[in-house]
């Protein structure tokens, strides 16, 4: 994961932390009471108790038996665990074209939560056995990568699980040997970063929480034997994460897209879990405003057939994060447990947390319409439990956003199980200049003329634009949403679009922009269907599904189809194309009308009130 600013890139660090301990040398076990009262005050001496504890292992067997889910969940742990026993431990291996340690660090991760899982469901000593070899090898590691400080986060976050976990199954040398790992190679390269006060300690998108919820779990799997180092390790992280955790503000969204809000909100639980298993307490962070609907967030922002609205640097598949488990716990929310429990198989957190009181969208009434301020994205469906419903989400927001392209007005649309208006996603990170303001958005997939929005004059979107949804209207046969997304496009008195399901069949995109005249106008979607063009009128087949397009407005203006092809190295967009509409502006204000539905074609009769101007939409 690479890191962008809110207001730039490749961020190198400024502004102070506060509440921040000058950090102080380890001290011997003998003077592990040295925080009374303290942070670590309350540090429960049961193992585990690191992300849960022996009350809550003791009913994971019953939990994991109440439903199929569960089982199934309990069978594919323990079948994955079976075959890591003969897998060897991994390799320092960085990634083919970046030096990332990344990749490796999530791979002993993920193998220590399944087999140190399975080894709290069963007792089964083969488990905490594999876990030892896997830990002589990280923990041997000349380092875990400082210099991308991602990588020593989540291999902290592993060997502090395998620690914890399996802490009365493995032989002293193996603890003492993750001890001093956690410390060498974990907290204090940690330490330095808070110090010198790096980007991620005062960030507020993933790398914040990715750390500090990392330091945190290695701080207190070790505490008792390094009280000032992990209490000052905590100070550090619970000051440093609360600007991150308001990102999640006011409703739970997240601007970095759903990919980056995973990844995030795993680790933000991590953080949270660590300190309440471990202290009784998680410092307040938990009540953040918006924190406790992040899960709402994860669910409005997925169509009917499971793909994510996927802006910014993320793709359509996304896992169901089993720190879902966790909050579905914590704030009494079912919904979160059944987000999670769609996925047929969970990693060793998502088991150890795992609910079976689960309820649908459906089953609790939850709108079918959201809108997320902040983030500035919006959401309507046709309804919950169809996968052919129709679905439309789209954005404004903040074009400096972490992880952000020049996308403001951009949207996906599903309809007949098929994500029929795709955002194309992330290139490789390891282009040129990924990462760099001055080439970023040089790239297709970055640019404007990658997105599903309005193009003018062919230029990209200013790229420190922010834009609002000024308003949104749910109603059965009308739910809208309009933004005003003037100031993405310099040079133009106004340019706003409506986005609105009518009778929750017809997806209307409606656009008004006021542009000198003479400036050039492209309306563009980009879409892996095969298309037939007929003038004003457009026939998308993908699939099974059949979706048909309509220029409403304006008269005489009609599709085109293009290629979406990119250069090399760029990702060839293989199989995309751009369904478009140009227009030359004139003297006075341009509407741009398209309708889309399945099934029948949209007719004048359905279109209603979506073909008033966007001043009569009454949002």
């Amino acid at each position: 994961m690479a890191t962008l600013g809110r207001r730039g890139f490749l961020i190198a660090g400024g502004g102070a932390l506060a509440g921040l301990r000058a950090v102080m040398a380890p001290i011997p076990v003998e003077a592990a009471d040295a925080n009374p009262g303290g942070v670590l005050s309350g540090l429960r001496a049961a193992r585990p108790r690191l992300l849960t504890t022996p009350a809550e292992i003791s009913t994971l067997d019953a939990r994991l038996s109440a439903d199929d889910v569960g089982k199934r969940w309990r069978a594919a742990l323990l079948r994955e665990a079976d075959r890591l026993l003969a897998q060897p431990p991994v390799d320092y291996t960085f990634e083919p074209k970046r030096p990332v340690l990344l990749p490796t660090s999530r791979e002993v991760l993920k193998r220590i939560e399944n087999l140190g899982a399975a080894w709290l469901l069963t007792g089964d000593t083969r488990y905490p056995q594999r876990v030892a070899v896997e830990l002589r090898r990280v923990c041997e590691f000349k380092s875990w990568n400082p210099s991308h400080f991602l990588d020593v986060a989540e291999m902290t976050m592993a060997v502090a699980i395998a620690y914890d976990w399996c802490h009365g199954a493995l032989a002293e040398e193996d603890r003492a040997l993750a001890r001093a790992a956690i410390v060498d190679k974990g907290l204090s390269p940690g330490v330095e970063e808070y110090r010198r006060r790096t980007f991620w300690t005062h960030a507020t998108h993933n790398w914040n929480l990715v750390c500090n919820g990392g330091l945190t779990a290695g701080a207190l799997a070790i505490a008792e034997h390094e009280p000032r180092l992990a209490a000052s390790i905590v100070e550090a992280a619970t000051a440093s994460s609360r600007p991150a955790l308001a990102s999640y503000g006011p409703d739970g969204g997240w601007d970095e897209g759903v990919a980056y809000w995973d990844y995030a909100s795993q680790y933000a639980v991590f953080l949270l879990a660590a300190l309440e298993s471990a202290l009784g307490h998680d410092f307040g962070l938990s009540a953040t405003p918006g924190f406790a609907d992040a899960g709402l967030y994860r669910l409005h922002m997925e169509g009917p057939g499971g793909k994510a609205f996927n802006f910014a640097d993320g793709s359509e598949a996304v896992r169901h994060t089993p720190a879902l488990m966790w909050l579905a716990r914590r704030f009494g929310r079912p919904l979160y447990a059944w987000i999670a429990g769609r996925n047929g198989t969970s990693t060793g957190t998502g088991i150890v947390w795992f609910q079976p009181d689960r309820k649908a969208p459906a089953e609790i009434g939850l709108p079918r319409d959201a809108y997320f301020r902040h983030v500035e994205a919006a959401s309507l469906r046709g309804n919950w439990t169809d996968r052919n419903a129709m679905f439309v989400a789209f954005k404004a927001g903040d074009n400096a956003a972490n992880h952000s392209n020049l996308d403001i007005g951009t949207f996906v649309l599903d309809a007949g199980g098929e994500r029929f208006a795709v955002d194309l996603g992330p290139d490789d990170y390891a282009l040129p200049g990924y990462f760099s303001a001055d080439r970023r958005y040089g790239y297709y997939r970055m640019g404007t003329r990658g997105q599903n929005t309005l193009l003018i004059d062919g230029a990209n979107q200013s790229a420190k634009a922010k834009a609002r949804i000024v308003g949104v209207r749910s109603e059965e046969d009308f739910a809208r949403a309009v933004a005003d997304l003037t100031p993405a496009y310099a040079g133009t008195r106004s340019v706003r679009r409506g986005v609105a399901l009518v009778r929750r069949r017809v997806a209307v995109i409606a656009d008004e922009i006021e542009a000198p005249a003479g400036r050039k106008l492209r309306w563009q979607m980009h879409s892996r269907a095969a298309i037939r063009i007929d003038g004003a009128s457009a026939e998308l087949k993908q699939g099974n599904a059949t979706l048909h397009a309509r220029v409403v407005e304006p008269a005489g203006a009609v599709f085109t189809v293009e290629p979406a092809t990119a250069p090399p190295p760029e990702n060839p967009n293989t199989g995309a194309v751009r369904l478009c509409i140009d227009r030359i502006a004139g003297a006075g204000p341009t509407r741009l009308i398209v309708a889309f539905a399945s099934g029948a074609p949209p007719d004048d009769a359905e279109l209603g009130p979506a073909r008033s101007p966007l001043a009569a939409w009454g949002v």
